[in-house]
């Protein structure tokens, strides 16, 4: 516990005892996540439809979670001295979170494994991207000539791995295709070479797939190495800026991050943005470091245009006006740059392609409140009030971030995303990026100047 834990309770130890407390609440927030990670398939048939509170359930404890260890600490509680140890149930959540490290290690054996053997992705999105690289490569411009069955024949890829939409012989219906039902119109409209039920746009900015020329180039398809490259990176940064003290910490919480882990394995292009947006708010205090890291990340995918606002207030607030400006034109510049070439080449299909995830009728599937209506617990509400839903979330978060954004700086991983919870597509992958990456910019924020006192007073790890 003492590699953990600081045992001392002098007062000017306060800020290494208050991470540490914190990060036990982003350990349980893995917890919450990594449960959810469990097949629904287990469960949900005896539950029914009240199986979906699960899922639900789950996420929402991880957002309380990680709120607990981001929230500002009440004026009160500052000049208490600490206590001599940990709680009984902080004790509890440590051991449950060490016990993730066995998967968590397991997990990036696999993917280190996976990394050379032929490519299978099972996230739909990275076999575009890779797609779209090797059609630049060919000189043809991957937003109009992206098809499903050039791609299907290209890649091993399986029916479900792929996003189905409400055409074709999915039209009038918002039940998602069963496996079954999936499998035989994916076979049946490729021998017709003709393939409308499945998404075949390039969904996301240039950049989601301009960093994966460089593996179509050499004609190695298998791009699973650039998505762990991004997370051990984010290990790495995260070792460096913290306190000797909260290093435990650190690499504890990397190893049992089962759900960043998932996202790894499955070539998630949530790994490269979330990197880009933490390297932005580390270097909020440069102008030319932070705007070019958040350009990139608005070039990349458009999660990252949810950080948008919090951004324009972080740097108002924290900075001025003017300086808030001159950020988002770099930032704005920069995106649009990557992007200007394929805008140019068809404007049309570019905006088709950036706008696919909001314009294209996908179906409604997730781990928010839209779960609770696809198992039928709930009735289906018009799209609409899942959009009026997620805008008027996002109105409250920014209201709160208004006046904590000085402070609190890293309140905004959280609040950017809590929003999607209420959309009509909530799928867990955007909240798995979430918890770790908080608690990296939780940690920058001790002060360089108070950790030589700090660091003789605390424990040897």
């Amino acid at each position: 516990m003492r590699h953990f834990f600081s045992e001392e309770g002098a007062l000017e130890h306060r800020p290494i005892y208050d991470l540490q407390r914190r990060a036990v609440w982003i350990g349980l927030a893995l917890v919450l996540q990594s449960l959810n990670e469990v097949k629904h398939e287990l469960y949900e048939p005896l539950l029914q439809p009240f199986g979906s509170l699960i899922p639900f359930a789950l996420i929402l404890g991880s957002f309380y979670a990680i709120w607990q260890a981001l929230r500002p600490a009440r004026a009160s509680s500052r000049a208490t001295e600490i206590p001599s140890g940990p709680r009984l149930w902080q004790r509890v959540v440590l051991l449950l979170t060490v016990l993730l490290v066995l998967p968590g290690i397991l997990a990036f054996g696999w993917s280190i494994r996976l990394s050379v053997l032929d490519p299978q992705f099972t996230n739909d999105g990275t076999t575009l991207d890779t797609n779209a690289a090797i059609l630049l490569l060919q000189g043809r411009d991957p937003y109009t000539d992206s098809n499903m069955p050039e791609i299907a024949r290209r890649f091993a890829i399986q029916s479900n791995w792929t996003t189905p939409l409400r055409v074709g012989q999915f039209a009038n219906r918002l039940d998602y295709p069963s496996d079954a039902e999936l499998d035989a119109v994916f076979k049946s409209s490729l021998k017709a070479n003709f393939m409308p039920e499945f998404e075949a746009k390039v969904s996301y900015p240039a950049l989601s797939f301009l960093t994966l020329v460089p593996f179509a180039l050499v004609k190695d398809y298998n791009v699973l190495i650039f998505y762990l490259a991004c997370y051990l990176l984010l290990v790495a940064l995260a070792w460096r800026i913290c306190h000797p003290a909260l290093r435990p910490w650190m690499l504890l919480l990397s190893l049992a991050n089962i759900p960043m882990w998932t996202s790894t394995i499955g070539g998630n292009l949530d790994m490269v943005y979330i990197l880009l947006i933490v390297l932005a708010w580390l270097q909020r205090e440069r102008r030319w470091q932070s705007a070019l890291f958040f350009g990139l990340a608005l070039a990349t995918k458009q999660l990252a245009w949810y950080f948008i606002p919090f951004y324009i207030l972080m740097v108002w607030r924290n900075q001025s006006f003017k300086e808030m400006l001159v950020r988002m034109l770099v930032a704005a510049g920069l995106a649009l740059a990557i992007n200007l070439p394929f805008i140019l080449w068809n404007p049309q299909a570019w905006l088709a392609g950036v706008l696919a995830p909001l314009a294209d009728p996908m179906f409604p599937l997730g781990v928010g409140l839209i779960n609770l209506s696809v198992t039928h617990l709930l009735p289906f509400l018009p799209e609409k009030v899942y959009t009026g839903l997620e805008l008027g979330t996002m109105a409250g978060a920014l209201l709160f971030y208004w006046f904590h954004c000085r402070k609190h700086p890293e309140l905004a991983l959280l609040l950017a995303v809590v929003p999607l919870f209420f959309a009509w597509r909530s799928l867990p992958s955007y909240f798995y990026c979430v918890a770790y990456p908080a608690f990296i910019l939780l940690v920058a924020r001790l002060q360089p100047a108070t950790r030589p006192a700090l660091t003789a007073g605390t424990p040897s790890v």
